[in-house]
């Protein structure tokens, strides 16, 4: 009898600015495991991105929430406590659509393999050529149908891999941090 395979997790991306992070840090209890979270953190910016396993959500989700609720002062306790309700927003599906795309707060990377190698192959093809491919050209690389670029290009802007501009050419843009964008095959 074939084994049944544990299904994977995928990690939670929580994105911050640089500032609330720099506040949670001097505001944290220092038993908790916030700042080590934070230590491994991704700068981008004004913006930090943290990577994190269901477990370390939850642990994070606490001492943040602690935190914003014992700040020192009333100007940290009011920032901290926003921030904490734009990322419970996010997870939550709450949150408003256009402040999210301003400033995402939460990202979830349950990309498919296929998924991710478009999103690496328009990476790739933008810093090599410096603008976009065309649909056509994904066809030909990926060697399916024009449907199925489609769909996949329209997947992907759902999920906020990517943004396009509905009747111009090659403006497709990868919306992914570096780091979190897999490798090309």
């Amino acid at each position: 009898m074939p084994s049944k395979r544990a299904r994977r997790q995928h990690p939670t991306i929580i994105h911050l600015t640089l500032s609330e992070c720099d506040m949670l840090r001097a505001h944290a209890d220092p038993d908790s495991d916030l700042a080590d979270m934070l230590d491994g953190a991704h700068v981008h910016g004004p913006l930090v991105s943290l990577e994190l396993s269901a477990d370390q959500l939850g642990e994070f989700l606490d001492a943040f929430e602690q935190t914003a609720h014992s700040a020192q002062n009333v100007v940290a306790m009011d920032r901290l406590g926003a921030a904490f309700a734009r990322v419970e927003a996010g997870l939550t599906g709450t949150a408003d659509p256009g402040w999210h795309k301003l400033r995402p707060a939460i990202g979830r990377l349950d990309v498919s393999r296929k998924q991710g190698q478009y999103v690496a192959f328009i990476h790739a093809y933008t810093r090599l050529h410096r603008r976009a491919p065309a649909e056509s050209e994904i066809q030909t690389y990926f060697r399916t149908t024009p449907p199925s670029v489609h769909e996949m290009l329209k997947t992907l802007q759902r999920k906020r891999f990517i943004s396009r501009t509905a009747g111009v050419a090659r403006s497709t843009r990868v919306l992914l941090p570096d780091h979190e964008i897999p490798d090309l095959e």
